[in-house]
């Protein structure tokens, strides 16, 4: 009898590489069970496609891959038994030209009829599902696995030091891949408008593109206040940087955005943030863990500056209790394990 003890995980991380987090600490949990490749059969081995139990999809419709030889590569593995598991991330894509908006729409409208499961990671998400009459008995919801700190011997002294910064300052941060879709240049329009005594906003991350880096640059010179890091940061200096922080800014705009990596990072590490109204957090706003906004960002801002260090960092202790109760690695492959039965 063949055993189904192989699973397809796409995009598959690969050592080396700048990675997102996020794939590798689900890739780690599958491996515990099972045996993860990073791409397809091909349609000649049959073998292969009777092992395989599951295919995770991650953004496929963004990388210009879902084309006709992939989509027959799906079906035969779906016709050999494996589960289609589409992870709906996002309600459309992020930042995709305007000439190929609806061909990656397209795509995700046949992911969704497609696909065995529908993966959420936040319940207020279900309702943007396309085709959602016929495909919203596919939705399983697994909450998003937390960030473990990549640094147990965080030297904040040394942190602040070197980007200026002193323990008296309110830190507003921002990070992540620097894309327009973060709206980054709204962030600091409303941090510069403000003029708030003893604050500084740092922007650490690495820029899309030369031009959006290029913007950003103009708006922030001759501007002491906002400190500017556009470089890939890896994971330990990351978390230094999240350390010396006392809230966190994510003024996404565009509306595409339904999750975010960036929120669960800041709560695994104990730090509030600054939201717009999106799915993830609609879900998690009883627990009183963050600042949502839906219209002024400025306003948010200003209320988490007065409310101090203090209560901003009582907030952080309990979003990060909030994500070790809920989001954490037993709770995940649980929940995930049960749709590859």
């Amino acid at each position: 009898m063949i055993r189904r003890n192989r699973i397809v995980y796409m995009p598959y991380p690969v050592k080396g590489n700048k990675i997102n987090e996020y794939l590798t600490n689900m890739v780690s949990i599958l491996q515990d069970e099972y045996t993860v490749l990073g791409s397809l059969a091909e349609p000649t081995d049959l073998f292969q496609m009777l092992q395989t139990r599951a295919v995770f999809l991650n953004w496929i419709e963004n990388l210009n891959q879902l084309d006709t030889k992939m989509k027959v590569q799906l079906m035969l593995h779906r016709l050999f038994g494996a589960k289609i598991i589409w992870v709906f991330h996002d309600k459309r894509p992020h930042d995709i030209d305007p000439g190929s908006k609806d061909i990656n729409i397209r795509n995700m409208y046949w992911l969704a009829d497609f696909s065995s499961v529908i993966m959420l990671h936040s319940k207020s998400s279900s309702k943007y599902i396309p085709n959602i009459n016929r495909n919203a008995r596919k939705a399983v919801y697994i909450p998003h696995i937390l960030y473990e700190c990549q640094n147990k011997g965080i030297n904040q002294d040394v942190t602040r030091k070197r980007y200026g910064i002193t323990k008296d300052d309110f830190v507003f941060i921002m990070f992540g891949i620097v894309r327009p879709y973060k709206n980054i240049e709204g962030g600091i329009k409303a941090f510069q408008k403000l003029r708030l005594p003893n604050a500084k906003l740092l922007i650490a991350g690495n820029p899309s593109d030369s031009s959006y880096a290029e913007k950003i640059r103009k708006m922030c010179k001759g501007d002491k206040d906002v400190i500017l890091d556009l470089r890939y940061i890896s994971n330990v200096m990351l978390d230094n940087i999240i350390g010396i922080s006392d809230v966190v800014v994510m003024p996404y705009h565009g509306g595409s955005s339904m999750n975010s990596g960036v929120m669960i990072q800041s709560f695994s590490a104990g730090k509030t943030v600054i939201t717009p109204d999106i799915c993830m957090a609609r879900d998690m706003a009883p627990a009183k863990i963050m600042y949502i906004y839906k219209s002024s960002l400025e306003e948010t801002m200003l209320k988490a500056y007065h409310n101090g260090k203090l209560m901003n960092r009582q907030m952080g202790e309990r979003a990060k209790e909030y994500m070790y109760k809920n989001n954490n690695r037993k709770t995940v492959k649980e929940q995930l394990y049960m749709i590859l039965k």
